[in-house]
């Protein structure tokens, strides 16, 4: 509450006391005043602490408001929306007197020169292959106690611990608080002020000493048109401390009532702009985390599969690593028969080391994808777990690019926020131009006081001595140049958003049929690769049909042939599951339960054996 002039003249005048007094008579009183002033610090000191606990118990209130905001905003989306929850365990509580550590503001910094560290080289001795690659198996075989892992327990372990998907959740949290922080702006803000005021003024030698208190105890509303109202009880007391002519104490109150309001500049919709942006801005929120967790989804079902790949992977390069030995068990018993030239068994050998070598590899590639799937979930990288090999099942859908790019455009979520920005920007723009206006204010102020003719005139209010003022303030606007150039701002950035808006949709176009061709182009690989795994596997029966009439090389190379092809056919089935997943991200189709699983639309048969992060909703 902001008072009026003539009403804060008045009631400073009334809190002054009259010249009078001498310095020895203020010493006298001065024992009376410090213990009142003692009083009134344990009255301050208990009121502290009803402040502070009220503090605790206010956050408490503002995470129930922000969980309501958060459930309206989701359930307002449908679709299964959720949102997150408010853990305040979580967050650092601070200090109310925080007292900093020495040196704060100069942090300490590790680096020690090159001569403190410690640097072991390795024996001269060195271990040969075998004993490296022995020691890799055992490193692959990992640890018994290894806890199976599914991409169900990856999908619900990251929703507690992943580091990205907390910052998810928070971001949505932090537009929820915006929210609350605006819409108590637009509720009643009590106020109360305490003021503690001592004067000495001396004239001639004489002293005149005078300890005031003023409290203000007001409330102030926002207008949804614009403007401001605002109510107030002032109670304003002085004490003489020097008394030797006579007891000057005097204690008055007034009710002050005032109200602006803006007729031009400022009044109507536009006021209401900060509350509206805000509303809206929870509700992109809602969008962008629905979509996050949709992402999320996504990615961490590439990463999951991927694994899977790779474990299929090392299978197939063991199963190599087993037939090149045999193929070189076989060359060798051939040359030492003399049915074969000696280098043949040399070349079997070689390529038995080199699949070897690529075997330690894959498993050496496998353990730290785990590693990087930990760390991105949220695990200790510590922890032992082994990869559930399942693949997912889902159907080939039937694409009709048409209805495809359609249901993208209405369902996709980022693009309705794109869209929404257009209008968003095309409020900005009125708002600009509103502010070129002139301002033509109404201001209205009451003061109902006490009786001025009483010394100690309690709460003995005087509607005869009522003060009432009106004024009706015009400023023209002679210099809009700022606003002027705001508004040539707005209109660009509308402009802009326009453009961002229909250049999402042709990205999103792109997306869709680039996900469409995907799926075709991955159905294509597949029947490819079968047809090769085929071709392989026959060109290897007919070598261990008639093994005299090949050599090294054409055995050596339908073995590396038959693991490649079987490579590629694991991966054609890994790109397939994945570009239908892509379909239905890319298509606004996708949607994850609330415990991370996969929610197939109406009319996607998963089969009786559900895939792997796929929920049944039949009944």
């Amino acid at each position: 509450m902001v008072p009026t002039s003539h009403t804060t003249d008045r009631r400073l005048h009334r809190t002054n006391a009259p010249q009078a007094g001498v310095a020895g008579v203020a010493a006298r009183n001065t024992g009376e005043a410090l213990r009142r002033t003692g009083r009134a610090g344990l009255l301050a000191g208990l009121g502290l602490s009803v402040v502070l606990a009220g503090c605790e118990s206010g956050l408490r209130s503002i995470d129930r408001a922000t969980t309501e905001k958060l459930r309206e905003s989701a359930e307002a989306m449908g679709g299964g929306a959720i949102y997150p929850d408010i853990d305040p365990n979580r967050y650092e509580s601070g200090s109310y007197f925080p007292d900093f550590p020495e040196n704060v503001d100069r942090p300490p910094t590790a680096n020690p020169p090159a001569n403190e560290l410690q640097f072991t080289p390795m024996p001269q001795a060195q271990e040969d292959a075998e004993s490296i690659a022995e020691r890799f198996r055992k490193m692959a075989e990992g640890d018994p106690n290894a806890k199976l892992f599914t991409f169900d327990d990856a999908v619900a372990y990251s929703i507690e611990h992943a580091d990205e998907y907390l910052t998810a959740e928070e971001a949505y949290l932090i537009v929820a608080i915006r929210l609350l922080v605006e819409e108590h702006r637009w509720t009643p803000l009590p106020a109360n002020v305490t003021s503690l005021n001592f004067a000495n003024d001396g004239t001639n030698g004489r002293f005149n000493n005078a300890l005031s208190i003023v409290n203000d105890l007001g409330v102030a509303q926002r207008l949804p048109f614009g403007g401001e109202v605002s109510a107030s009880f002032v109670v304003a007391a002085t004490q003489q401390l020097d008394d030797y002519l006579a007891n000057t104490d005097t204690q008055s109150a007034d009710i002050v009532l005032e109200a602006a309001i803006p007729l031009l500049r400022g009044f109507g919709d536009v006021a209401l702009e900060p509350l509206i942006q805000q509303r809206r801005n929870l509700v992109y929120a809602a969008r962008e985390f629905e979509q996050f967790r949709r992402d999320f989804y996504f990615d961490l079902a590439n990463d999951y599969l991927g694994l899977v790949l790779q474990l299929q992977a090392i299978a197939n390069a063991e199963r190599q690593v087993e037939r090149s030995a045999a193929v070189e068990e076989r060359t060798k018993a051939l040359v030492e028969s003399g049915r074969t030239e000696p280098f043949q068994a040399d070349l079997a050998t070689q390529n038995t080391l080199f699949a070897l070598d690529r075997l330690t590899t894959q498993r050496e590639v496998y353990r730290l994808s785990v590693d990087r799937l930990k760390a991105r979930i949220g695990m200790p990288v510590e922890t032992p777990i082994e990869i559930e090999p399942t693949r997912f099942n889902l159907p080939v859908p039937t694409i009709d690019p048409a209805l495809a790019l359609d249901l993208a455009f209405r369902y996709r979520l980022d693009l309705q926020t794109w869209r929404d920005l257009v209008d968003d920007f095309s409020r900005k723009v009125d708002v600009a131009r509103n502010n070129l206006l002139g301002d033509l204010d109404l201001i209205l102020a009451n003061n109902l006081p006490t009786d001025p003719t009483q010394a100690q005139s309690g709460l003995d209010f005087t509607p005869g001595d009522n003060e009432f003022a009106a004024s009706l303030i015009f400023s023209m606007p002679l210099d809009r140049v700022t606003e002027d150039l705001q508004l040539r701002q707005a209109q660009i950035f509308l402009e802009q958003s326009k453009r961002q808006y229909f250049q999402r949709r042709d990205d999103a176009a792109v997306q869709v049929r680039q996900s469409a061709r995907g799926i075709e182009t991955s159905q294509f690989s597949l029947v490819i690769q079968e047809k090769n795994v085929q071709a392989a596997m026959n060109r290897q029966a007919a070598i261990d049909a008639a093994p005299d009439r090949a050599t090294a090389r054409d055995r050596t190379e339908a073995v590396d042939q038959l693991r490649r092809a079987q490579d590629s056919l694991d991966n054609a089935r890994k790109n397939l599951q994945v570009a239908i997943l892509r379909y239905l991200n890319t298509t606004g189709q996708m949607r994850i339960s609330p415990d991370g699983r996969l929610v197939p639309p109406t009319g996607m048969d998963v089969g009786e054996e559900m895939g792997p992060g796929i929920i049944d909703t039949t009944p």
